[in-house]
């Protein structure tokens, strides 16, 4: 698998290698719990990643952000 593309504007990130290697962790963490063979189990993923970036985002900077997820199948 390749890493995740992460985009993100308007957070206050004073080190954004730092911030986006430590969220692609908490990402390929959540990941790892699903199987995306069951279409539910891919809305449970997506549901599951999105609460996931929420809550490490806010833990990190302090703001709310949107998030949104798009799983791409190759």
């Amino acid at each position: 698998h390749n890493r995740p593309l992460l985009t993100f504007r308007g957070l206050p990130i004073p080190d954004r290698e730092e911030f986006q290697n430590d969220l692609e962790n908490e990402i390929e963490k959540t990941v790892k719990t699903f199987s995306l063979n069951n279409k539910k189990q891919e809305t449970n993923l997506i549901d599951a990643l999105k609460s996931t970036c929420r809550k490490f985002i806010k833990q990190k900077t302090g703001k709310r952000p949107l998030v949104n997820i798009n799983l791409i199948r190759i």
